[in-house]
């Protein structure tokens, strides 16, 4: 019968965590991928990347996101799950059954150990996969270069203020009509103007071109004797010259094994954190049972805001951790470590004070 009654319970926390967790990461998916789909959207606007670059980004930081925030959620989830549950006396009832928190815990790492597995790979071998094929991106984008962001009516600056145009309007067919470009050639600033032209790419060099026709080309000040100016039929700017830029990967972009055989700190600050989100699963497994321990008038939420504040501590740690490896300022075998061991410590005390220490002591003397 007990038999049955556990897996009773294992299932209903299995489920509840599953849903929630669901919900959870969703939510802060959207939230953080907003802010970072603007910072791509501006580097469109700005002509430093393509809309068919941006897509292929957002997928890959969206999938990027998700291992991160693995740990953020669970946390959070196993907070609502028994906040829910300790609200609706469920927690109470499973007590005074017999159900104790190593049932509990053992019913939560049903759930958890798998998700450590599963995370375990994600950071190790996929977000670095994901990282190399996002930099690829970028620079197959950027050797492929050409004018990005052109809107008609309005003057668009590009090469950091070298090439400046004004398109009065482009057609349906892409041709624009009216057309006014400043740039330098030869090292000298010159001003074009044309009634029509069009964006075409040598298929021999892959350099890009705007084709002008019927204008004027000006170049130097008037009144010197170097002032010229160029009445033209056909001619052709080039705006972005083809480039075949090998890609190279930084160290946070490095495969994992690359960065075991790697003996520099800035290698063993990326490993570890890489180790440090799969860890994470366990630490705030432990942490969030005593956390999510509340009065049922308190309601379900009651303490969120402790878990937020005890996440915000253990990221700030861990970034100087990780500040700290770089520079030296401590050894490897302390790296990050000290870090998640201090969570488990503070796991272990609030479980002393949920039970009281009276407890403790009396379960400790019993098996002795």
């Amino acid at each position: 019968m007990s038999v049955f009654k556990l897996k009773i319970i294992d299932r209903l926390f299995v489920v509840q965590l599953s849903k929630m967790m669901l919900g959870v990461m969703m939510v802060l998916s959207v939230i953080l991928l907003s802010q970072r789909l603007v910072r791509l959207l501006s580097k469109v606007t700005a002509g430093e990347l393509s809309m068919d670059a941006v897509l292929s980004l957002i997928s890959f930081n969206m999938m990027l996101l998700i291992i991160k925030i693995i740990p953020v959620a669970l946390l959070l989830s196993v907070l609502m799950v028994l906040g829910r549950m300790y609200r609706d006396h469920e927690m109470t009832a499973l007590f005074s059954a017999g159900v104790g928190l190593k049932q509990i815990y053992r019913s939560i790492f049903i759930f958890v150990v798998p998700l450590f597995a599963l995370t375990l790979y994600l950071s190790l071998v996929t977000a670095p996969s994901l990282m190399q094929a996002a930099e690829r991106v970028k620079t197959e984008d950027q050797a492929n270069l050409d004018i990005r962001g052109i809107t008609d009516g309005r003057f668009n600056e590009y090469s950091r203020g070298d090439l400046v145009f004004y398109v009065e309007e482009i057609t349906d067919d892409d041709k624009m009509l009216n057309v006014f470009i400043q740039n330098r050639q030869h090292g000298k600033l010159g001003i074009t103007s044309s009634k029509s032209g069009e964006i075409k790419v040598d298929p021999a060099t892959g350099d890009r071109f705007i084709i002008l026709k019927d204008g004027s080309r000006y170049e130097g000040v008037p009144g010197q004797a170097d002032y010229k100016v160029i009445k033209f039929k056909e001619y052709g700017v080039v705006v972005a010259q083809a480039n075949d830029k090998a890609v190279t990967f930084r160290t946070k972009e490095k495969s994992t094994r690359v960065l075991m055989d790697m003996n520099s700190p800035r290698a063993t600050s990326e490993l570890q954190r890489r180790w440090s989100i799969p860890l994470a699963i366990l630490t705030f497994a432990l942490l969030a049972v005593p956390i999510s321990r509340v009065s049922p008038r308190a309601g379900m939420y009651g303490n969120l805001l402790t878990a937020l504040l005890i996440y915000i501590i253990f990221e700030n740690f861990m970034s100087l951790s990780h500040s700290w490896i770089v520079k030296g300022t401590i050894p490897a075998w302390v790296g990050i470590w000290w870090v998640h061991l201090l969570m488990v410590g503070l796991a272990g005390f609030m479980m002393i004070k949920m039970l009281g220490f009276r407890y403790f002591k009396n379960t400790m003397l019993s098996k002795k």
